[in-house]
């Protein structure tokens, strides 16, 4: 028989779930408390956690083919029809109808807005701390990996034997001190691994930086591989690998103890920073202050009071809204 002409198969109940779960991210209607209660859906049964991928994939790809079909032909901007999904009813999955505006927030689904809840790459740790949050994990005989806030990691494993993780995003750091066999992390393009090191690892959206803080440190990189000695520092993105950098000449990583410390930063990177460890948003209204610099160390747990002290030396103005967000300009 013709595929083209077979029925349709109706959606399961967890289909259905997923798939509202992701018109729902779609349409720009969620808030942290749906993040949080999508994460618990998602991690409470590997199926639930399937077809949510399942469905974020199929919206992309009508997303996705809406868009050719507007730039092959723009007068159809209202008009554009949803390429056939197989599988999987049209009309449930558009709820009626399926406009460029759809197809433009799928981009929430993949990359949600000031962070509000989390990514669909996110979705697949198997271990999560929240924001403000650590946790330290003893994953396989004598390796301790410490979770720093907002970091998602997935466990490796081979042949029931822990070998490494995915940092998917966020920051961790590992003690494979006297470990029998090397053990890996695996964060964008690059992979680093240690028999007897302590070494941390920061994976977020302008790339990966690998610290050796003792012992040494490969990181394979498609670009090549390095090895890092203690107190020895490596940054790379997908594409390129960056110069080796002593410790000495950079302020010492102090979450661990704490503190976030920053010696003459661009605001833009102390920012991204605080909006790591602190609910809600600082939203930076210029480019110009962006590229200001900041030198200071500021508690952690103290987060709001770091704000004030940075708007008061730069001569910044602040406007605090709903949610935690502050706008500095």
């Amino acid at each position: 028989m013709n595929a083209a002409r077979q029925r349709e198969r109706e959606l399961d109940t967890v289909e259905l779930q997923a798939l509202a779960w992701v018109r729902h991210m779609a349409a720009g209607a969620m808030t942290p408390a749906d993040g949080a209660a999508l994460r618990h859906w998602c991690q409470a049964d590997p199926a639930h956690r399937a077809a949510f991928v399942l469905a974020r994939q199929r919206w992309q790809q009508l997303g996705e083919a809406a868009r050719l079909a507007a730039a092959r032909n723009p007068a159809s901007l209202h008009l554009a029809k949803p390429a056939r999904a197989p599988d999987w009813r049209r009309r449930a999955l558009l709820g009626g109808a399926m406009s460029l505006g759809a197809a433009a927030a799928t981009a929430a689904v993949i990359h949600p807005p000031l962070g509000l809840w989390p990514s669909v790459g996110e979705m697949r740790a198997d271990y999560r701390t929240a924001t403000g949050e650590r946790r330290l994990l003893a994953l396989a005989d004598d390796v301790t990996v410490e979770m720093n806030t907002r970091t998602s990691i997935a466990v490796r494993t081979e042949a029931g034997r822990v070998q490494g993780i995915d940092l998917i995003a966020g920051e961790a750091a590992v003690d494979t001190i006297d470990a029998p066999r090397a053990f890996a992390v695996v964060a964008g393009a690059g992979r680093a691994s240690a028999l007897s090191a302590r070494f941390e690892v920061k994976c977020t959206a302008a790339g990966v930086r690998v610290t050796c803080i003792d012992g040494t440190v490969q990181v394979a990189h498609t670009a090549g591989t390095v090895t890092l000695a203690g107190r020895q520092q490596l940054s790379y993105d997908q594409d390129t690998l960056g110069p080796l950098v002593r410790l000495d000449a950079i302020p010492p990583s102090g979450w661990r103890d704490g503190y976030l410390r920053f010696a003459d930063t661009p605001l833009r990177e102390v920012v991204d920073e605080i909006n790591r460890y602190r609910p809600g948003r600082v939203v930076l209204l210029n480019q110009r202050i962006a590229e200001r610099h900041v030198t200071g160390r500021f508690q952690i747990h103290s987060l709001d009071k770091a704000i004030v002290q940075i708007q008061r030396s730069l001569g910044l103005e602040a406007r605090t809204l709903p949610g935690g967000i502050v706008l500095l300009g």
